[in-house]
């Protein structure tokens, strides 16, 4: 997913985001050692030939790559599972990439790749490369996860034999991006302090604004101390798949790429067009514009999922929620008290349309939570979670069931929110009190600030900041805590559309995505003549493919796997929201 570190909201595989807050000194100690960037000599003798011309980077595109079974370890929960339904087809490896294509004898990278192998080789199409998001995510799982999806998708499934097909014909190809890997993970280390910090939407005091500047600049002096982060961007990652591609002896690349990946792809597209095979771009970025500058379009996405699609839903559900019309629905949480409207915020999921329906009884919780304490205003800890416990906040027992723990978790969220960054991995301090900010975090602003840079000054975004809280007043105002405005080294530009056509590419998006507005990716593909694009109604769903409808998933699985392509601009009905059945 496209992620702002900065921005709230629940996470998933494919995005990290939260409110990074000053740590305290207190928190537990955690040890850490540095990850240093070791440089290599250059890989060629002397040219025995003055009129010919060695490829520079022959060293890099003829290794070989020693394929061993997967560390479980480092692939997280559930792989070992999903490596269990592959033991032979299933594999990783470590590649070795320059640190700068401009000068490839001056240093190296080590990236780590996962292969699943086609189950079917003799009928064998092709290598699908996957990226899942970010900047920041780590993609070295995505094939597993979707090799396991693909295989396991049910009989009864839509689309399952399609999907098993796109598995037993391709292998899929997971990797590190540059900076994520355990060869060479990106670190900054922080020299200065970090102000605490509150919610930049709820908290709009100048002390708290002054504080998101001043860590701002702190974030990008840290960065600015370590020299591996000129060499974390997307024109970086999208040559390294261009050596993946050539090192596993393939003549085009063929690719899905989600959220931020779809601008990795197009990057990609624009470099070297003629070595594009079938790419699938799902929820896709404005590439027309700054990555940077495009976060605070999710601010709108998300507003607009709430008012259009959330507010409206509790008003349908009258019988179950009580929560009055949806006017005055969004008064009442407006009118929540600040520290409790961020901790609902920054739970509530703009992601995923199966959790609507938890996400507006998260809403109901916030409420009847609100209700409880001003007519308890002493109750705290123990006691408040013993009244909480044991009141009614819905007649239906079912609904109050699951009312309870949302309210529960609620409470102790302030404390929780407190060591947010760490949860999220986004930090990691030692027993002294310093901090490291860690690759998730690193990566994903190195990405954002090197690819294209930011635009204005500290009072720019201050005032794109109060215009987005008036416009959009419960996600709005985060965009004052900009470090790429301070960032270190310049901006890169991605490269120019190529001349004609271009590739055939397809596009999935969903009409109310909230992460990539649907606004964004009409600009790419207008910008994209070749381009086709399956629009899902009603949902905003964020990472679509494999959606579960034969004309979602049969037209990707017709592309991929005979090249069909569907109508410029087509659309497919999104799924039913839940408990909109009869509703």
């Amino acid at each position: 997913m496209f992620a702002s570190w900065q921005q709230s909201g629940d996470t998933s595989a494919r995005e990290s985001s939260g409110p990074l807050r000053s740590i305290p000194g207190a928190w537990p100690g955690i040890a850490l050692l540095c990850a240093l960037l070791t440089a290599c000599g250059g890989g060629g003798g002397s040219v025995e030939a003055p009129q010919a011309t060695a490829d520079p980077l022959t060293a890099f595109t003829q290794q070989k790559l020693d394929w061993q079974a997967c560390d479980p370890q480092r692939l997280g929960e559930g792989s070992a599972q999903d490596l269990a339904m592959f033991p032979q087809r299933a594999r990783c490896a470590r590649m070795r990439v320059p640190v700068d294509y401009d000068h490839p004898g001056q240093g190296e990278l080590q990236i780590e790749l996962l292969r699943v192998a086609a189950a079917q080789p003799q009928r064998r199409l092709g290598a699908i490369v996957l990226n899942p998001g970010g900047p920041g995510a780590d993609g070295l799982g995505a094939a597993l996860v979707s090799a396991a999806q693909w295989t396991q998708a049910s009989p009864e499934r839509v689309g399952s034999a399609q999907l098993r097909e796109m598995s037993n014909r391709y292998d899929l190809i997971g990797f590190s991006p540059r900076g994520l890997s355990t060869g060479n993970p990106l670190f900054c280390d922080v020299a200065g302090t970090l102000e605490t910090q509150d919610s930049l939407t709820f908290n709009r005091s100048a002390e708290n604004l002054q504080h998101a500047q001043s860590n701002a600049r702190v974030i990008a002096q840290a960065c600015a101390d370590n020299p591996l982060i000129a060499h974390i961007h997307t024109e970086g990652t999208a040559r390294d798949m261009d050596l993946i591609r050539a090192v596993l002896g393939e003549a085009q690349i063929n690719y899905i790429g989600y959220s931020y990946g779809t601008w990795l792809g197009a990057w990609y597209a624009r470099l070297f067009p003629q070595r594009v095979g079938r790419m699938l771009f799902d929820s896709s970025i404005n590439t027309q514009e700054r990555l940077d500058d495009q976060l605070v379009q999710q601010e709108m996405g998300k507003q607009r999922i709430l008012d259009e699609i959330m507010l409206p839903y509790a008003e349908r559900h009258q019988h179950q929620l009580a929560l009055g019309s949806a006017a005055s629905l969004r008064e009442a949480l407006l009118a929540l008290p600040p520290s409790l409207k961020e901790a609902l915020f920054d739970r509530m999921d703009f992601m995923h349309s199966a959790q609507l329906e938890r996400t507006v009884l998260r809403m109901s919780a916030a409420i009847g939570l609100d209700r409880l304490v001003r007519d308890h205003p002493s109750a705290q800890g123990q006691e408040l979670a013993t009244l909480v416990r044991n009141h009614i906040f819905s007649p239906l027992p079912q609904t109050n069931a699951a009312l309870v723990p949302l309210a529960l978790e609620l409470i102790g969220a302030q404390e929780q929110d407190e060591n947010l960054a760490l949860q999220k991995n986004l930090v990691a301090v030692d027993a002294q009190g310093k901090m490291r900010l860690l690759p998730t975090l690193t990566v994903n602003l190195s990405v954002r600030c090197n690819d294209t840079g930011s635009q204005g000054d500290e009072q720019y975004w201050l005032d794109v900041s109060r215009d987005h809280v008036a416009r959009y007043p419960m996600v709005g105002g985060r965009s004052v805590l900009k470090p790429c405005i301070h960032w270190p080294t310049p901006p890169r530009k991605m490269p120019p559309q190529p001349v004609g056509q271009g590739p055939q590419i397809l596009m999935l998006q969903s009409r109310y995505d909230g992460s990539t507005p649907f606004e964004g990716a009409e600009a790419t593909l207008a910008a994209l003549p070749n381009a086709r694009m399956i629009v899902v109604e009603n949902d905003y769903m964020h990472g679509l493919f494999p959606y579960g409808t034969d004309c979602v998933d049969g037209q990707v699985a017709a592309y991929f796997l005979q090249g069909t392509l569907p109508p410029r601009t087509s659309s497919c009905a999104g799924k039913p929201l839940a408990g909109n059945a009869g509703a």
